[in-house]
């Protein structure tokens, strides 16, 4: 686990917000492409996202999804998710 709290003091959407965590995730997951490569590994990029539409961040499923599947990457949403939901519970716990 990769952990990386930054103070931001403008008010985001919870889609903005969500978008910016994929951001986080891919540049954390191009930072180890070469080690990946070496050992032929296929990364999946986990997203704290909701694939049911009655929660709040499933207003950023489809622009998620799309971003991590342009950037070559496994893309996985809730309840798929285990990594980013078990990163998400240990941050808020």
């Amino acid at each position: 686990m990769y952990i990386h709290q930054e103070k931001n003091a403008q008010r985001m959407s919870i889609k903005e917000r969500m978008l910016v965590e994929v951001q986080k995730s891919i540049e954390t997951a191009y930072s180890i492409c070469d080690l990946l490569d070496l050992y032929d590994v296929d990364l999946e990029v986990h997203a704290d996202i909701n694939t049911n539409p009655m929660f709040k961040s499933n207003k950023a499923l489809n622009e998620a999804m799309g971003y991590i599947l342009s950037m070559g990457f496994i893309f996985k949403a809730k309840p798929e998710a285990f990594a980013s939901s078990t990163c998400a519970d240990k941050m808020v716990h």
